[in-house]
C-alpha cells in the first residue's frame, strides 16, 4: 500500500511541475519585415559579385591550361615545369579566395551575421517577452525543414510575437 501511495505522490509532483511549451514560426515573422527582404537582397547582390569574381578566376585558369596544352610540345622541360607551377599556383589562389568568401567563417557568413542577426535577435527577444507574459517555460522554433511530427496550433505564439513587434 505504501508503494501505491508513493507512486501517486510522484505522479502528482510531476503533474504539478509540468512544463509550459510554445513555438514560433520565424519564417512567418520574417516575411512581415520588409527590411529583412532588403537585407537578403543586399546579400544576394554581394554573393553574385563574389561568384562572378570566382568564375573569372577559374576561367583564367582554364585558359592558362588550354594554352599550356597547345604549346606543350614545343616547351622545354623547365618551361613545362614553370607553366604547370603557375597553373597550380593560380588554382591554389582561386581556391583560397573561394574559402575566404564562402568558407564556414568566410566573408559571406560574416555578411549574413551582420545583416540578418539583428532581425533574429529582435524576434527572439520578443518571443521571450511573450513567453514570460504567458508563463511559457520553453519556446521552440518551428521550421519547414524541422522534424516536428505534430504541433498543436494552440501552442503557436507567432501571432503574439508579431503583435509585440508591431508588424
Amino acid at each position: 500500500m505504501k508503494t501505491i501511495g508513493l507512486i501517486l505522490l510522484m505522479i502528482g509532483m510531476q503533474v504539478g511541475m509540468a512544463q509550459q511549451v510554445a513555438y514560433i514560426e520565424t519564417d512567418k515573422i520574417l516575411d512581415k519585415i520588409p527590411e529583412f527582404e532588403l537585407a537578403n537582397n543586399d546579400i544576394d547582390q554581394q554573393v553574385k559579385q563574389w561568384e562572378s569574381e570566382l568564375d573569372n578566376k577559374f576561367t583564367a585558369i582554364e585558359t592558362m591550361y588550354q594554352e599550356y596544352v597547345k604549346s606543350e610540345a614545343g616547351l622545354t622541360p623547365e618551361m613545362k615545369q614553370q607553366k604547370q607551377e603557375a597553373i597550380m599556383e593560380a588554382e591554389k589562389k582561386a581556391n583560397n579566395y573561394k574559402d575566404e568568401i564562402f568558407g564556414r567563417e568566410g566573408e559571406m557568413a560574416k555578411l549574413q551575421q551582420q545583416k540578418l542577426k539583428p532581425f533574429y535577435d529582435k524576434i527572439y527577444n520578443a518571443a521571450e517577452v511573450v513567453a514570460k507574459e504567458n508563463s511559457f517555460d520553453y519556446v521552440f522554433e518551428k521550421t519547414d525543414d524541422g522534424i516536428w511530427v505534430y504541433t498543436n496550433p494552440a501552442l503557436n505564439i507567432t501571432d503574439e510575437v508579431i503583435q509585440h513587434l508591431k508588424l
